[in-house]
C-alpha cells in the first residue's frame, strides 16, 4: 500500500517525523490500496493518523463492467460508490477496517486489500515504514532520520529493521542479517532503556515489547529470525536509524518507526 501525506507545516519525506506540535493545522493523508485477491493473499495494512486529518483512501481500479462499494467493519457505507473514499477531519469514530469491493450484477464482489485505520491524538503521527535495498560494499547503509517532539516525558518508540521476515510476504531477496544502530543528534550511539525490576510475576521487557507492538498495529515477526526490534524512551530530539548487514549480504530491508500509543 502506498501512503502520501501532506501537511500545512510539515513535509514528510523518508526521514519521517515522529511527532508534531499540537497546534499545527490538520494535514492530508492519501492511502492507495492494493488488490486483495490473486495467487498470494495480501496482508491488511495498518495505519494510524492524527485526529483532524483529512484521509483519502483510493481503491484499486476496477475492470470494465464493475463498480465500487466501500465497507467499514464489513458493513456497506451508504453512498460510498466511487473509487476514492474521503474522510474529512477524522475522529476516533472513523477508526476501523476499510475495504473497497468491485461489484457487478453478474459476478461475486472482489475485495481490495484491507486497511485497518487508527486515529490517534493530534500530537501523534502515523507510523513510518521505509522499504529500501541495501547494496554491496562495506559502506552500504540504509538511513532513516526521525524527530521526536515532546514537551514532557520521553516517548516510547519502537524501531525495527525487518529483513528475513519479509520472506512471508513474497519478497524475493530479503536482507539476511540486518544490524540496527540508532544515533542521536551528535552522531553518537543512542543507548537508553526501561528498567524492569526483578520481581516475581513482574513485567518484563519481552512482555512490554509484545504488548506495545500489538497496540501499535505492527505486523508479527516469526520467532527465531534475525530481524532487529528495539524499544526505548526517546526524549525530544533528532535521531537517525542506520541499517547495515552483519554478513556483508545485500537485500531488501524495511525500516519501521512506531510511537507506542
Amino acid at each position: 500500500m502506498k501512503i502520501i501525506r501532506r501537511s500545512a507545516v510539515l513535509n514528510l519525506t523518508l526521514a519521517g517525523i515522529l511527532a508534531a506540535q499540537t497546534t499545527r493545522p490538520a494535514g492530508e493523508t492519501t492511502l492507495h490500496l492494493d488488490i486483495g485477491n490473486g495467487i498470494r493473499a495480501v496482508s491488511p495494512s495498518r495505519v494510524t493518523v492524527p485526529a483532524g486529518e483529512r484521509v483519502q483512501i483510493v481503491g484499486p481500479e476496477a475492470r470494465v463492467g464493475f463498480g465500487y462499494l466501500w465497507t467499514r467493519n464489513n458493513r456497506a457505507l451508504p453512498g460510498a460508490t466511487d473509487r476514492s473514499l474521503v474522510l474529512d477531519s477524522v475522529t476516533a469514530a472513523d477508526a476501523g477496517s476499510y475495504a473497497c469491493l468491485h461489484t457487478s450484477p453478474t459476478a461475486l464482489p472482489v475485495p481490495s486489500q484491507t486497511l485497518v485505520l487508527g486515529v490517534g491524538p493530534v500530537d501523534r503521527l502515523l507510523n513510518i515504514s521505509t522499504r529500501a535495498e541495501l547494496g554491496a560494499g562495506p559502506e552500504a547503509t540504509v538511513t532513516a532520520g526521525f524527530v521526536v517532539a515532546s514537551s514532557g516525558t520521553a516517548k516510547k518508540v519502537i524501531v525495527r529493521a525487518v529483513g528475513p521476515a519479509l520472506a512471508q510476504f513474497g519478497v524475493a531477496n530479503p536482507l539476511r542479517a540486518p544490524v540496527l544502530r540508532i544515533l542521536d543528534a551528535t552522531g553518537r550511539p543512542y543507548e537508553n532503556g526501561y528498567a524492569y525490576p526483578a520481581v516475581v510475576g513482574g513485567l518484563t521487557y519481552e512482555q512490554d515489547l509484545a504488548d506495545s507492538l500489538a497496540r501499535s498495529g505492527a505486523f508479527p515477526i516469526p520467532r527465531g529470525t534475525r530481524d532487529v526490534v528495539v524499544m526505548m524512551p526517546f526524549p525530544a530530539g533528532l535521531y537517525t536509524a542506520q541499517v547495515t548487514s552483519a554478513d556483508g549480504g545485500t537485500g531488501t530491508v524495511l525500516v519501521e518507526i512506531y510511537e507506542v500509543p
